[in-house]
């Protein structure tokens, strides 16, 4: 991915590690919310959705082999097509 030092929220992004995740949307880069600084939370997320991505919380609970229950969502994270990381 290349350097663009003129997008704080990309180049913030980019130096997290990606994370495989379950339930991971078809073609989208996985990063935990969590992973985000606290005092960058609200400009990650408008980030995300302004550059085609959302955010997606797992199951708390998943059952392997089966439909996972309806519950409290798990961990969040951001969804991201890998055109988001492109100028």
């Amino acid at each position: 991915m290349s350097d663009n030092g003129d997008d704080p929220i990309r180049e913030l992004l980019l130096d997290l590690p990606l994370r495989d995740m379950p339930q991971r949307p078809e073609g989208m880069l996985a990063i935990r919310r969590s992973e985000v600084p606290e005092g960058r939370l609200d400009d990650a997320d408008a980030w995300v959705q302004a550059h085609g991505g959302r955010i997606v919380h797992e199951p708390l609970i998943v059952v392997h082999g089966g439909k996972s229950p309806d519950g409290p969502p798990g961990e969040a994270f951001y969804a991201l097509p890998p055109t988001a990381f492109t100028p």
